[in-house]
């Protein structure tokens, strides 16, 4: 259900922002790339847990800087007309980008889990 109602509100939010399109493809780009590089660095944690605090801190300040570099160079060259539109389009897919990476990991793990369980019913170990 969330994904059909993430679906229908990108392509709601596409149509309805087709004159400033610029604008929206900028909103979005950004997020993506600021989103995608947060969650790589923070996700890096799993593998190294007792840096755990080092990678989420630098992710946050990674995701931050990218944003804000990337709104000043926008608006410094001033190829965004609409700055509501770039707004609307970098929250949503900020969101969407986040709800994708969480849904992904979880699927990883549930994969992960569930085969974990199925070697331990074939007898070839034992539970301890």
């Amino acid at each position: 259900m969330k994904k059909v109602i993430f679906t229908l509100i990108a392509i709601i939010m596409i149509i309805l922002f087709t004159e400033h399109f610029y604008s929206f493809v900028i909103g979005f780009s950004l997020a993506m790339i600021a989103v995608t590089t947060g969650y790589c660095i923070a996700y890096q944690a799993i593998l190294k847990p007792q840096y755990t605090m080092s990678f989420l801190v630098l992710a946050v300040v990674s995701k931050l800087a990218i944003t804000v570099v990337g709104i000043i160079g926008v608006f410094a060259s001033n190829i965004i007309h609409s700055p509501i539109t770039f707004l609307i389009a970098y929250v949503l897919f900020s969101v969407l980008m986040t709800y994708l990476a969480s849904t992904y990991r979880s699927f990883q793990r549930e994969k992960k889990d569930n085969e974990q369980q199925e070697f331990l019913h074939t007898g070839l170990y034992k539970a301890v």
